[in-house]
């Protein structure tokens, strides 16, 4: 599992939730229990994902080497947030399957990145190792 991949991956998934939010924000409110009649908050909701999936996108391609590991951990703290209170509300809040399944993919990320924090971890210390016995 590589930065780049995991990175485009939650890329994918955020702006594609944005886009279900723009092109129907009844019905998916509606997956969370919520009954709407008009846009409401949706438009801004849809909006600010799209935005940081493109973001994010743009994130795996511009990153150096170097800062990756500083890059990771950020987006393990992004992640690990929107799955706390994607769980409070999942809990507290909706208490529906969409619900559960939003905070199931945000851990997923969690997950991941937590992977790759540890992973880039280990090879830094490798590295560093290396170079003691050098």
């Amino acid at each position: 599992m590589k930065f780049k991949h995991v990175v485009l991956l939650n890329s994918l998934v955020v702006f594609l939730f944005g886009t279900a939010f723009i092109l129907r924000p009844l019905d998916i409110m509606a997956l969370y229990g919520v009954v709407q009649s008009g846009w409401g908050v949706t438009g801004l909701l849809a909006v600010t994902l799209m935005g940081f999936g493109l973001v994010l996108s743009s994130i795996a391609f511009a990153v150096p080497e170097e800062r990756k590991q500083p890059v990771t951990v950020a987006l393990l703290l992004a992640n690990l947030l929107a799955f706390a209170i994607s769980l409070g509300q999942a809990q507290a809040i909706w208490n529906t399957r969409m619900g559960w399944v939003t905070a199931s993919v945000y851990f997923g990320f969690v997950v991941a990145y937590g992977y790759l924090v540890v992973k880039g971890m280990m090879t830094a210390r490798q590295a560093t190792r290396r170079a003691q016995l050098n």
